[in-house]
């Protein structure tokens, strides 16, 4: 959410909001682009909302930055998931994962009641029924 605060005080007023597509090409690779990914007949691994009126490298920058700043919200996530796995038989692990599983969901909630294009809100209900699929195969 912290990025968000960033990107609205680097859009002068009455700026608008362009978007660039982080994408994977089917060989493996990832590039940013201003064009959507199908057009380079790549997948879409992120959308990043940027100011429109900087020069491309700059809204590269500002969307890594954005890229870096989710991926640190996430992390403790991962770890858990990390953890449990190779501890597949601990309570504790067991009762860590849940609790992890139950604050993604409530992280998801909470991005999806924010303004989000389409493609993002469709990201967002993809991973939140991931987290509700693991919390039943676990019982949670």
């Amino acid at each position: 959410m912290k990025w968000l605060f960033i990107l609205a005080s680097l859009l002068p007023l009455g700026a608008s909001a362009g978007s660039i597509y982080l994408c994977k090409a089917y060989a493996g690779g990832t590039f940013w682009a201003s064009n959507h990914c199908n057009q380079h007949n790549a997948l879409i691994e992120r959308i990043a909302n940027v100011p429109d009126g900087l020069p491309f490298d700059q809204q590269v920058n500002i969307a890594n930055q954005q890229r870096q700043s989710a991926a640190s919200t996430t992390t403790n996530t991962v770890t858990i998931d990390t953890t449990t796995v190779t501890n597949n038989n601990s309570a504790a692990g067991h009762l860590a994962e849940c609790k992890a599983l139950d604050a993604s969901i409530t992280q998801y909630d909470a991005m999806a009641r924010q303004p989000q294009t389409g493609q993002m809100q469709d990201w967002i209900t993809g991973e939140k029924k991931k987290a509700r699929d693991r919390q039943f195969r676990i019982h949670c």
